[in-house]
């Protein structure tokens, strides 16, 4: 992984850039392909500015912006930043759901389910014969498609006696 550091209205000391370096080059724990790193570091009167551009592949680009009245908590804070968004990119390419923020615990107590999986249906219209191959072929109880004869959401079921049962949407 490439890291270019830059500065503007500022002279950088040694001991900032190693800082820098060392911070940056953990950045690949949490995500591994990482290309390079630009680091624009800038003074503007009292506000110490740090900008972290991270260039991925497939051409993605994450950005990161902090400023403070001191240069090292705004390379932290912007640091911080960029990792959360580099492990939310990696969740996203794992195709893991993201955390959403936490409930109340009023609203816990009351809404305890949770959906523990997700089917795909068919979105090709399909007749109700083919529809019936269907369910025989994925092995499940029920199959959930669009009709070809009206164009809505059905959903086909085995019964007990050994037949089938059809759901369709009322008007």
């Amino acid at each position: 992984m490439k890291i270019k550091i830059a500065e503007r209205h500022a002279v950088l000391s040694d001991s900032l850039r190693s800082y820098i370096r060392h911070k940056t080059e953990g950045l690949s724990r949490f995500y591994d392909r990482i290309i390079s790193i630009d680091v624009i570091l800038s003074v503007e009167k009292e506000r110490q500015i740090a900008d972290f551009h991270a260039h991925l592949t497939n051409k993605k680009l994450i950005n990161a912006h902090e400023e403070s009245p001191d240069m090292y908590a705004s390379i932290d804070a912007a640091l911080d930043h960029l990792k959360r968004q580099l492990v939310k990119r990696k969740d996203q390419l794992r195709g893991k759901p993201f955390s959403e923020p936490s409930l109340s615990k009023e609203a816990e107590k009351l809404d305890h389910k949770k959906i523990l999986r997700t089917d795909i249906y068919f979105h090709k219209p399909m007749s109700l014969e083919e529809a019936v191959l269907q369910l025989e072929a994925i092995e499940k109880n029920f199959l959930v498609f669009v009709n070809a004869a009206d164009d809505e959401v059905s959903i086909l079921y085995h019964r007990h006696d050994g037949n089938y049962g059809l759901i369709e949407p009322k008007r």
